[in-house]
């Protein structure tokens, strides 16, 4: 089973995949779980990846491809909930887990460290691509978002998450909440929270991992994602009417604010050719998420 990147992943049919892909997510996380890590309070999590094989595009014009490989933390038993805070812009971040047991929650503090701000949890899911010869052309390790792009992959999952969209960069957070809901997947990717590698044209191996700490930490057993990668070279000219199917550039991200044009089938929309990048402007959202809704008009006034 190949996917193609056209499009951010959304929260409510497991992050925008097919029904397919959410058969596959299913299936890697019943296979995976005989072969859990040692016992750690809370819930069994998980890699798995959704799909064997992707395919992305590397622009011309602006060479480079995002890491989304369709990888996912899946949560069994009970959720994954952790308290990020701290008292004071003076003091450091800390994280609290909610262990869910017998109908009755307990907090477990996680060592200090842990995290070191509001945006996810640091160097979590390590991925090395390598090429067909078997040389390593990538070799590198994203932050984790528990609130990425999710969705449930059990039909007696709760139908909604309690959990709230994105991580937070505020430099004025104080405190935040994230959560993988039980029975649900949560995407690994890094989205714009991320840098685009260079790869040429050419079929790949990516190989995720989560980090050995983080393994120890929620006792979470070594089982590597793999997946195929195949990139293609693709050029801002060939027309109006392709279809690209993943870019490094602006149009990649921004796409988003344009109403999700490419997720009804037969209403495609042609790609204009994407504006320079400027992170300074524009919503703020995470990967999945789209921009965030816009603030309720006042009431009138008398």
């Amino acid at each position: 089973m190949t996917t193609t990147r056209t499009i951010r992943l959304r929260r409510p049919l497991l992050a925008g995949t097919t029904a397919v892909a959410a058969m596959a997510v299913t299936a890697g996380f019943m296979a995976a779980t005989p072969d859990q890590a040692k016992a750690a309070p809370g819930p069994g999590l998980s890699l798995v990846a959704a799909t064997g094989s992707v395919t992305l595009t590397s622009w011309k014009e602006d060479p480079g491809v995002y890491l989304d490989l369709g990888t996912y933390l899946t949560a069994e038993g009970t959720p994954l909930e952790l308290k990020v805070t701290r008292k004071s812009y003076k003091d450091p971040v800390t994280v609290t887990q909610t262990v869910f047991e017998g109908g009755r929650t307990r907090a477990r503090t996680l060592p200090q460290g842990t995290v070191k701000d509001f945006s996810g949890l640091p160097g979590f899911a390590e991925i090395t691509v390598t090429d067909s010869t078997g040389k390593v052309a990538v070799s590198r390790a994203e932050n984790f978002c528990p609130n990425n792009a999710s969705g449930r992959i059990r039909p007696d999952a709760p139908s909604t998450s309690k959990y709230p969209e994105s991580c937070p960069t505020n430099p004025f957070t104080l405190g935040s909440v994230w959560g993988v809901e039980k029975g649900w997947a949560a995407n690994t990717y890094a989205g714009s929270y991320t840098q685009p590698v260079k790869l040429a044209a050419g079929t790949y191996t990516a190989k995720v991992r989560i980090a050995k700490k983080y393994r120890d930490l929620f006792g979470i057993a070594d089982r590597p994602a793999t997946v195929k990668v195949t990139v293609e070279e693709r050029s801002w000219e060939e027309g109006a009417g392709a279809t690209p199917a993943r870019s490094a550039a602006t149009g990649e991200h921004a796409g988003h604010t344009m109403g999700h044009a490419g997720h009804m089938p037969g209403h495609a929309v042609p790609r204009p050719r994407p504006a320079p990048r400027d992170e300074r402007r524009g919503p703020s959202y995470n990967v999945g998420h789209g921009p965030l809704k816009a603030a309720p008009r006042p009431c009138p006034g008398p």
